[in-house]
């Protein structure tokens, strides 16, 4: 049975980390629903009203968890970043905003250097109505994906 929690974790983890059509909140409603169905089965000789019982409740553990894990502000950050890059034109700007943590920032695009292949990057970030500025470089690869470095 500790084999399968820690299992089930593992898959949560994992999974929270990927790019599926799934959102990360449905994926943790579903793995903590069949975790707690599994153990309300075993736990109660296979007992149809405490599986049903044990399984809604991970349902709802898994929704709690689940609104945590969808607060990221730097997806919403990266993906905004990745839109505006491509725009080979300093002063391009986009907007961002985190609807569960309230949190937003702006993405300014500085320079270039190293033959336009990176750029740096202003990113004025506010959390609690409070901005604060950072600066990041982006770099173009070789496979004309882009990656940011910190």
């Amino acid at each position: 049975m500790k084999n399968f929690f820690f299992s089930s974790l593992s898959v949560l983890i994992l999974i929270s980390c990927t790019n599926n059509p799934l959102s990360k909140k449905e994926v943790s409603q579903l793995t903590f629903s069949s975790a707690a169905g599994y153990l309300g089965y075993k736990l109660s000789d296979a007992d149809f009203l405490s599986t049903l019982i044990s399984s809604g409740a991970g349902y709802i553990l898994g929704d709690y968890i689940g609104e945590y894990l969808e607060q990221n502000d730097y997806y919403y950050y990266k993906q905004e970043l990745l839109a505006i890059l491509d725009y080979n034109e300093i002063g391009a700007s986009g907007y961002w905003k985190n609807n569960k943590s309230q949190n937003e920032g702006v993405i300014i695009i500085k320079d270039y250097f190293k033959t336009p292949n990176c750029r740096l990057i202003e990113h004025i970030y506010v959390v609690n109505k409070k901005p604060k500025n950072y600066l990041d470089t982006a770099c173009r690869l070789d496979d004309g994906r882009w990656a940011t470095i910190k």
